[in-house]
């Protein structure tokens, strides 16, 4: 159980390493909070890789896809 202490003029806690670990939570990283039934649920902030970030082979694969379903995505758009 964590302990609530006071930093500036706020309430503060402390994310315990290995959740912050499983879900990249670093300093200066986005987060929000939401009320539940439960109490309050720590949201991280999504952040979508780079295309650089992304496996070549993966980004290859995507592409070819991309290409030969292309008339697909385009009538899928007009639904």
């Amino acid at each position: 159980m964590q302990k609530v202490f006071k930093n500036g003029n706020s309430l503060a806690v402390t994310i315990p390493k290995v959740y912050a670990h499983e879900l990249s939570i670093q300093t200066g990283s986005g987060i929000s909070w939401s009320k539940t039934e439960e109490g309050l649920l720590l949201v991280t902030e999504k952040k979508a890789k780079k295309p650089s970030q992304i496996d070549p082979e993966v980004a290859r694969l995507i592409k070819k896809i991309s290409n030969k379903y292309s008339k697909v995505w385009e009538d899928l758009s007009k639904v």
